[in-house]
């Protein structure tokens, strides 16, 4: 080569061999890709298909490479050929790292389709049956279905944050997705806040077709404050139980709280603060008692808060239920 050529020829970034029309190397600008590259030395003993693939992906050591060979023409014969590698490692990982994400994103995607399926399925199942522990059955496994599919829900949200660099719009669309949809599936959109438990039962009592009277005793532990989503579900269900199943007309409500400070005694040791809430109407309750889904469901998620719950039942007298908690009350989220 001409001196210019040559350092032309040095200045190129990528690894360049200038071979015979045999392959042997006669001259090269780099060594950066292949090591034992020398001149003499005969490219087709690394590379087979060097004179044949005009253009292939290589991989020396931990690195990849992308091989590009063109022939050097003399007249009407080939005299040579000019090989380029140039270093791809970083390229190939973000392909092979985008591609991992979007398989685990079509996986997720399925997953959430199955669910949503399912749900379909037993939904239909339900409203067909009239066998009343069939549909018992249905309605829990519906339940875990839910709570898996907005789970997997989530999860797409998570990982479609690892598309924002790489298809925004398609990021955008996905997460505003799966947040509606996990917000539907548990109940979202904004909750009625309550300064105290009192203001939460007389806030519901507004709304019910029948008198709910309402009794504060004492002080409302600050323990409570977490569990005012059981208590609303609880008052909830306590008096749909009344309208569907009792002849009552009205319904009694009593709160009562003892705070922290209370219960101290001359030994001055700290009190333990307990609050407890009773709920009974002026029906005319006739045995057996017998716990449907609804009070079944009501236990659990007492018990669940820390909370004991019981049923107060007298044969021709109005059906009572009472929930007490006690500061320290194990919470089982």
């Amino acid at each position: 080569m001409m001196e210019n050529q040559r350092e032309l020829f040095l200045q190129i970034p990528d690894t360049v061999a200038v071979t015979d029309a045999y392959g042997y190397v006669l001259d090269f600008n780099r060594n950066d890709a292949v090591t034992a590259l020398a001149k003499g030395l005969r490219l087709t003993k690394l590379f087979p298909d060097v004179l044949t693939a005009a253009e292939a992906t290589v991989r020396i050591g931990d690195s990849v490479y992308r091989r590009v060979t063109t022939p050097v023409i003399g007249g009407k014969t080939v005299i040579g050929y000019t090989v380029i590698f140039t270093d791809i490692t970083e390229e190939e990982r973000l392909s092979q790292e985008n591609l991992a994400r979007r398989q685990e994103l079509a996986a997720l995607a399925e997953a959430k389709q199955n669910a949503n399926q399912k749900l379909a399925d037993y939904a239909l199942e339900v409203k067909n049956l009239s066998d009343y522990a069939e549909q018992l059955r249905i309605a829990r496994s519906i339940h875990d279905d839910s709570g898996h599919a907005v789970t997997e829900i989530h999860t797409i949200c998570q990982m479609c944050l690892t598309l924002m660099n790489q298809d925004l719009q398609a990021y955008r669309d996905l997460l505003s997705e799966g947040i509606e949809i996990c917000k539907k599936a548990s109940g979202g959109g904004k909750q009625e806040e309550f300064g105290s438990l009192a203001e939460l039962a007389e806030s519901f009592a507004k709304r019910a077709s029948f008198p709910i009277h309402i009794k504060s005793e004492g002080a409302e532990p600050a323990f409570m404050k977490e569990r005012y989503a059981v208590v609303a579900r609880m008052v909830k269900e306590a008096y749909h139980n009344t309208l569907e199943h009792s002849l009552a007309d009205e319904m009694e409500i009593t709160l009562s709280g003892e705070d922290e400070d209370a219960g101290r005694g001359a030994s001055d040791s700290p009190g333990r603060a307990q609050f407890t809430i009773a709920i009974r109407d002026n029906g005319c309750f006739r045995g057996p008692f017998e716990k449907g889904f609804g009070l079944l469901a009501m236990e659990e998620y007492v018990k669940a808060s820390g909370g004991e719950l019981t049923f107060e039942t007298a044969e021709n007298a109005g059906f009572g239920i009472v929930a007490r908690w006690k500061n320290g009350g194990d919470r089982h989220e």
